[in-house]
């Protein structure tokens, strides 16, 4: 019966409350950083909610280096595999599926009117792509309404199509290992630490298993479980506390055989224990004053069939926002000015023998396995100041530790980069690296990176900074997409020198009618929504500028 109940909450909330307006039926949940060439799995959860519809079509249109390979209905009485079949034709650009859920059995108004579509993928080695989604709910063959969310990260340039937009990553493979936790194994830690300010845990884990508990927060002096981590059938994940309040409650979907980054929050001057993954909160409890640091064991139990590998745990004494350790999930190092790591074990620099040995350490039935997670050597942060006769390149910071050799390379126009410097790296944390190159006052566009190559032979590139006719460029926008739009387009800008920036939409007269962003924004690509459901037809310009320099273009709003 609990079983139940949790499912059924986890779906309804889903298809329901997280809706972004009255009219969405739907909510498509996935892994938007998967590894190349593997698999992942989306899933979508709607409802019958339409009494007169008998069947729901749906169409899928993967994009480059992406393909379907299977589609699996789940609902409370049914786990079926679906039958689907090539839908291509003339107007689609890439390969398309349709299959057919019969709605029939499916009974509106009660529980087993939810139901989930899990859809199997394969990828190739690619760094980016699409998804495509379009589905009709149908009586005798006739459309009667369409999925429907309004959610802008699905926004598609189609009427009633939605696009999911997947990021791939290659990651290092060099003598990289994991904690792979198999059948009836633990990891459980037990630290004695001193915290002076809250306590931040975070972790990398990817699963496949069946529905199980896989983390539990205990208390040492009464070894009862205060809060745990909680899969289901659906692979719906929540937290879980037979003791404290639980303020917040947002069921989350976990893809197997896809990393995933979870950092939980003892915030100690709240009282609240926060929840994370990859970086959207999940649940949040009360935290008694009682509970503290010196007071936890940590465990990652697997007592389900399946399996589930960890990597690069880690716990911080920890005072800053959230959005801190969010930035810093991707590396071995944490860069902060006001937290520190207190206990990391990041397990390709440790044996089975080291865990076995420590005092705060119980390990059972689990063994080192190569690890893919996306955890990678930091670039190091390189500046660019133009002087009279010379640019000069300064650089520091990186995985100091790790470095080997710094090289200094350069691009100009269209042509290749070639290197044209290097240093051996002293492994020094403040060691600040500097390069004069001779200027070139000419109009070619001239690029600068640094090469890092690691100890362990791997290279990591810093980002690359540009210079026009003299003057370093901050940015890059480019040109809204669609356009012309009705009524959202995306702006994106490249952000090259990281700056304080603001980007805003005017009409022809002059006016602002939208701020998208107002602040600081570090070196990396950016996109920002606009959307114009709220104006007349017309030509609007957005603007971007640094406090060196600013760049204007035209888009459309077409209705």
């Amino acid at each position: 019966m609990f079983k139940n109940l949790t499912i059924w909450i986890s779906l309804c909330w889903i298809s329901l409350i997280s809706a972004q307006s009255i009219g969405d039926n739907f909510k498509l949940a996935y892994a938007n950083l998967v590894h190349q060439g593997k698999s992942f799995e989306i899933s979508l959860i709607t409802s019958n909610e339409f009494e007169n519809a008998d069947q729901l079509d749906l169409y899928i249109i993967p994009q480059r280096g992406i393909k379907l390979y299977e589609v699996i209905l789940r609902s409370e009485n049914k786990f079926k595999e679906i039958e689907f079949y090539s839908a291509s034709s003339d107007g689609y650009l890439y390969d398309a599926a349709m299959f057919t859920i019969d709605l029939t059995g499916l009974t509106p108004g009660e529980g087993s009117s939810f139901f989930q579509v899990l859809m199997k993928f394969n990828s190739e080695f690619v760094d980016y792509s699409e998804i495509e989604f379009y589905g009709e709910f149908r009586r005798n063959n006739r459309i009667v309404n369409y999925l429907n969310n309004s959610s802008a990260e699905l926004a598609s340039d189609y009427p009633n199509y939605y696009r999911v937009k997947i990021n791939f990553y290659s990651a290092i493979d060099i003598g990289e290992k994991a904690l792979f936790l198999q059948s009836q194994s633990e990891f459980s830690i037990s630290p004695y630490l001193s915290i002076e300010n809250n306590m931040l845990i975070d972790f990398w884990i990817m699963l496949n298993q069946e529905a199980s508990s896989f983390l539990e927060i205990k208390n040492k002096q009464t070894d009862l479980v205060e809060y745990r981590l909680v899969t289901n059938e659906f692979q719906i994940l929540t937290a879980e506390s037979d003791f404290h309040t639980e303020y917040i409650i947002l069921p989350h979907f976990i893809p197997n055989d896809v990393w995933l980054h979870f950092s939980v929050l003892f915030s100690f001057d709240e009282n609240k224990i926060k929840f994370y993954c990859n970086s959207k909160e999940f649940s949040e409890f009360k935290l008694p004053a009682s509970l503290t640091e010196s007071e936890l064991i940590i465990s990652f139990i697997n007592s389900a069939e399946g399996s589930f590998w960890l990597d690069q745990f880690r716990i911080l004494d920890y005072n800053e926002p959230i959005e801190v350790a969010f930035r810093n999930r991707h590396f071995s190092s944490f860069i902060s000015e006001n937290s520190e790591i207190k206990l990391q074990f990041t397990f390709n620099e440790t044996t089975l023998a080291d865990l076995n040995q420590s005092e705060f350490v119980l390990l059972n039935n689990a063994v080192l396995f190569s690890s893919d997670a996306p955890i990678f050597s930091r670039a190091p942060e390189l500046n660019l100041r133009v002087m009279n006769n010379f640019y000069e390149l300064t650089w520091k910071g990186g995985d100091y530790s790790n470095a080997d050799i710094y090289i200094v390379e350069q691009a100009e126009g269209e042509n290749g980069f070639i290197e044209v410097y290097s240093s051996d790296a002293e492994n020094i944390k403040e060691k600040i690296y500097t390069f004069l190159s001779e200027r070139i006052d000419n109009s070619e566009i001239i690029y600068f990176r640094i090469k890092q190559i690691n100890k362990d032979g791997s290279v990591i590139y810093s980002s690359q900074l540009k210079v026009g006719q003299g003057e370093l460029q901050e940015f890059i926008i480019g040109q809204n997409f669609p356009n012309p739009f009705n009524p959202t387009t995306q702006i994106s800008i490249e952000v090259l020198h990281e700056s304080d920036f603001e980007i805003v939409v005017y009409n022809l007269e002059g006016k602002e009618v939208s701020v998208l962003h107002k602040g600081f924004l570090s070196t990396g690509k950016y996109q920002f929504t606009f959307n114009g459901s709220d104006l007349p037809s017309g030509i609007y310009l957005f603007k971007a500028w640094s406090p060196n320099s600013s760049q204007t273009k035209k888009m459309i709003l077409a209705k």
